[in-house]
Parts: C-alpha cells; structure tokens; sequence
C-alpha cells in the first residue's frame, strides 16, 4: 500500500525525532567517530532529513534562509563564510558561480570536495579569519556550546553569526525564554535580528 504525504511526513518526523535524541545526547568527539565508523548513519540522516524538508513551504527550510541572508548583502567585497555543520554544502553549491563568498564548509563526514572533515568544535580555523559563520541544524552534541565559542573565535571584528535551530528545542517550557539567546549573549555575540517561528533564526554580531 502506497504511503501517503501525511504518513510519511509522519514516519520522517518520528524518525528525526529518535536521531536527533541519540546525537545531541552523545559529545561531538564521540559523535563524530561514530559518523567515521558508520557513515551510512550521516547519509541516512541527511536522505530522512531532506525527505522532511520537502513537506515544509520553500521560505521555512533553513538552508534557504542563509541563501537568502547572504544574496541580500550589499557590495562587491569578496566575504568568507565558514558553514559549520554544513551537511552536503547545498549553501555554497548555490553560490557556485559567485565570486561574492568564499566558502569553508565542515562536517563529522565529507560527502563531496566541497566538505572538510571535521569536529566543528575545533575548526582549525586562524582567529579573526572568517566575515560569517553559519550553524543551520548544527547543534548537534552535548558540547554544542564550544561551537559558539569557536565561531567567536575565527570571526572577524564585527563579523556575523547566523544560526538556525527548532524553536521548541531551545524554549524553556516553564519561563518561556529563549535559551540560544541568553548563551549567544553569554559567548559575546550581539543580538540584531531574531525571526523566531517554527525554526529560529538569529542573525547576531561579535562584540
């Protein structure tokens, strides 16, 4: 019997669901020698993943978020981004043909050239190096807090931090505050522009 949109939009959200529990529980050491064990286990992640993402209208699906941030900047200067977590690299595949942004792409498993092999927690990355860094679905580990320090750490004076995460995951059920924000003010990132709906996106500047 042929699954239905609605159940497999089901069938994916449990899915992720049970994934991202067991990643985000393990430390992003840990996470990332098990991606260099069972790569099978990133590729089937990203395949469920992008499954998911075609239920969501085109304006909500986060990578395209940053597409659009990044073709709205103005002037000619040639930016380099660092995509921290970047999964297959679909940001900088887009800007192929653009000489605007200069792209370092990392993640636990490199799928293609455009990828670097990484623990995003220590990027390798020279201090001050970097105009913006993009972490979209990237808090991955129970370390994810280093991933902020490190994105401080090769940004540029004034450089741009965008970050994308699930709203609900990040909401204090009791309080209701925002928890990414208190910990991006707490690692010395200025908060400019928060578009919080089912995803969060928080475009924030290093003091």
């Amino acid at each position: 019997k042929k699954e239905t949109t609605e159940q497999k939009r089901e069938r994916n959200k449990s899915e992720i669901s049970i994934l991202h529990q067991k990643y985000k529980t393990m430390n992003s050491q840990t996470l990332h020698k098990h991606f260099e064990d069972n790569p099978d286990d990133w590729e089937n992640y990203h395949k469920i993943s992008e499954e998911n993402e075609e239920t969501f209208p085109d304006e909500e699906i986060p990578y395209k978020k940053i597409i659009e941030y990044l073709e709205n900047i103005p002037g000619k200067r040639t930016k380099y981004v660092a995509d921290l977590g970047c999964g297959k690299a679909r940001v900088c595949e887009y800007f192929s043909e653009s000489k605007r942004f200069n792209f370092t792409n990392m993640d636990h498993v490199s799928c293609n050239d455009l990828v670097v092999k990484k623990d995003i927690k220590d990027t390798g990355l020279d201090d001050y190096s970097m105009d913006i860094v993009a972490l979209s679905l990237a808090m991955w580990g129970s370390n994810c807090k280093e991933y902020i320090t490190e994105a401080n750490r090769i940004l540029d004076e004034n450089g741009v931090l965008l970050i994308i995460e699930a709203t609900k995951r990040w909401t204090d059920e009791e309080t209701g505050e925002n928890k990414l924000v208190k910990l991006l003010e707490e690692n010395n990132f200025t908060i400019k522009n928060i578009n919080e709906e089912k995803f969060i996106f928080i475009e924030c500047i290093k003091k």
